[in-house]
C-alpha cells in the first residue's frame, strides 16, 4: 500500500473542518469490487493539503479503508462530486464488510446536486466533473477517465508499472484538487439571485408554501426561491399530512436538485 501526501494551492475555501475526498473502485459492485484509491483532501493554516492511499493489491483495501477512517473521524462534513450516490454508499459498504467501526461525518456536502439544477442556465450541456472544471477555466494534466482507470489497474495488478500507478493517482488527485474551487463556484451560485434553476418553484408554490411555514411557525435556512418544483411540492405534502418536521424540510431543500 501506497500513502502520498501533498501540500497545495491557497483558497478562500479554508475550513478545516471540511474533507473533500474521491474514490477509485474496481466496478461499481459494492459487494465484490473494490476500492483500489482513495485521496482526501482537507485545509490546515490556509494550505490544502491531500492524501491518497493506493492498494497495490486486492487484500490491501481493509488497511485502506482503517487509514480513512481514522483520518475522517474529527471532519465536520465531507464534501463530494456526486459522491451521495457513489462514493458514500461505497465507503460505508466496504466499512460494514470489514467490521471497521467510523465515526463519519453527517453532513455531506454533494456539489453535484448544488450544481445540476443551474448548469443550463449557465450554458454548459452536461454537469459532469470535467465540464464545470472546463468552465472555470480549470486545466487538468491527467487524460483519463474512471472507466480507463479501472483498466490501467487491472494491468497494474499484473505488470506492477510504476508508469499506471502514476496515471492513476494523478487522475484521482485532481478530482480531489479542484474541489475547493469548484465548492466556491457552487457558494456563489446558491446566492445568486440572477440565476435561475431548470424546474424552479413557480411564483404560486412559493406564495403557498411560504403561508404554511409560517402557519405552523416553521424557519428553515433555505432559499425558497431556489427549490425546484418537486422538492416544493414534496414539502407542502409534508406539512398538509401533518409532519412539519423542520429538520426533514431542511434535508428536502437541501436535496433540490
Amino acid at each position: 500500500m501506497v500513502t502520498k501526501i501533498y501540500n497545495d494551492k491557497n483558497s478562500i475555501m479554508s475550513n478545516e473542518g471540511v474533507i473533500y475526498f474521491d474514490i477509485e473502485t474496481t466496478g461499481f459492485d459494492k459487494e465484490n469490487d473494490k476500492i483500489m484509491l482513495i485521496s482526501y483532501g482537507r485545509f490546515n493554516s490556509g494550505e490544502f493539503v491531500i492524501k491518497q492511499i493506493f492498494a497495490d493489491n486486492l487484500s490491501e483495501e481493509r488497511d485502506l479503508m482503517t487509514l480513512f477512517a481514522e483520518d475522517i473521524k474529527d471532519a465536520d462534513a465531507w464534501c463530494s462530486y456526486n459522491g451521495i450516490a457513489f462514493d458514500e454508499p461505497f465507503i460505508r459498504k466496504k466499512l460494514q464488510i470489514h467490521g471497521i467501526e467510523a465515526s463519519l461525518p453527517e453532513e455531506h456536502i454533494d456539489l453535484y446536486r448544488l450544481i445540476r439544477p443551474y448548469h443550463k442556465s449557465l450554458g454548459m450541456e452536461r454537469c459532469n466533473l470535467k465540464t464545470v472544471e472546463k468552465f472555470l477555466g480549470i486545466n487538468r494534466k491527467d487524460t483519463i477517465d474512471g472507466g480507463l482507470s479501472v483498466n490501467l489497474y487491472n494491468q497494474y495488478l499484473y505488470t506492477a508499472d510504476q508508469e499506471l500507478k502514476r496515471v492513476i493517482m494523478l487522475h484521482n488527485y485532481e478530482d480531489v484538487l479542484n474541489l475547493p474551487e469548484i465548492h466556491e463556484f457552487a457558494i456563489r451560485i446558491k446566492s445568486d439571485t440572477g440565476v435561475v434553476r431548470d424546474n424552479c418553484i413557480t411564483q404560486k408554490q412559493s406564495k403557498y408554501l411560504e403561508s404554511l411555514l409560517q402557519r405552523h411557525s416553521i424557519t428553515l435556512n433555505a432559499n425558497i426561491g431556489k427549490l425546484s418544483k418537486k422538492a416544493a411540492s414534496k414539502m407542502i405534502d409534508r406539512i398538509l399530512n401533518g409532519s412539519p418536521d423542520s429538520i426533514e424540510l431542511e434535508g428536502i431543500a437541501q436535496n433540490s436538485y
